[in-house]
């Protein structure tokens, strides 16, 4: 009996260490993973003695038993642990650049240009090389006591002009002028000390002098202007206390 116990014991660890083989190793994550579980089985041993009972014996033979597969998902990391963000590329949008209301120009008045007037020019100018001074040779009494301006009116032609009037004005040395108007001679064929047709005007009773303080103009009998002003300058001098001037129709 123990002779058949050991035989058992020995067909055991023979089936055991036939089962295990080698040491197993794990096997991939995509693959199935087979156990061999052993099943007992208990298998009748007979014995050629007559009065030996049978006796049963443990025998353990190994079975496969399907273990589910083990199903496993693979996550491909990239290369680079931070994410990078995907460029998106977003509408750029020009602002609008919203004007102030502008008012409509009104219609502008067109003005029309008021006409300039060309003065009228003057029939009668100063005559060339005048005025011209000397001393006062048609009042030799006087000497320097005296200021004056005298000449002659004459036409285009060169004839002596009557009926005008010689205007003077403005002041000597801050001092209205003694004599203010004058007229040629009205019988011009007289020779007397200015000519046919002379004229004289007093402008002071002394010798002054002065620059433009005192003028002399013609007019006509209804008072019309027949030239410019002309101004005078004077001198505190008795060779240059007599002006004289001429006039001429253009």
């Amino acid at each position: 009996m123990k002779i058949i116990i050991r035989i058992s014991l020995l067909l055991i660890t023979a089936v055991l260490l036939s089962s295990c083989g080698a040491i197993p190793t794990l096997p991939p994550l995509e693959s199935t993973i087979s156990l061999s579980t052993a099943v007992s089985s208990l298998v009748p041993l007979r014995t050629s003695s007559a009065n030996t009972q049978p006796v049963e014996t443990l025998v353990i033979f190994p079975s496969q038993t399907q273990v589910p597969q083990a199903t496993t998902t693979k996550t491909t990391v990239p290369a680079s642990a931070t994410p990078r963000a995907s460029a998106t590329t977003l509408p750029t949008s020009t602002p609008t650049k919203t004007l102030p209301n502008t008012p409509t120009p009104t219609s502008t008045p067109t003005v029309k240009p008021t006409a300039t007037r060309t003065p009228t020019p003057m029939p009668y100018a100063v005559q060339q090389l005048n005025p011209f001074y000397l001393a006062n040779f048609a009042r030799p009494d006087q000497g320097c006591n005296w200021l004056g301006v005298a000449g002659q009116i004459f036409d285009s032609k060169g004839q002596v002009q009557k009926e005008i009037i010689i205007r003077a004005g403005g002041k000597i040395a801050g001092s209205p002028i003694i004599e203010d108007m004058a007229m040629p001679l009205s019988e011009p064929e007289i020779d007397l000390a200015y000519g046919p047709g002379g004229f004289e005007i007093t402008l002071a009773n002394q010798t002054k002098s002065t620059n433009k303080e005192a003028w002399i103009q013609l007019y006509n009998l209804a008072g019309s202007p027949l030239s410019e002003k002309i101004y005078l300058v004077t001198f505190a001098d008795c060779q240059k206390n007599l002006i004289l001037m001429n006039f001429s129709s253009k």
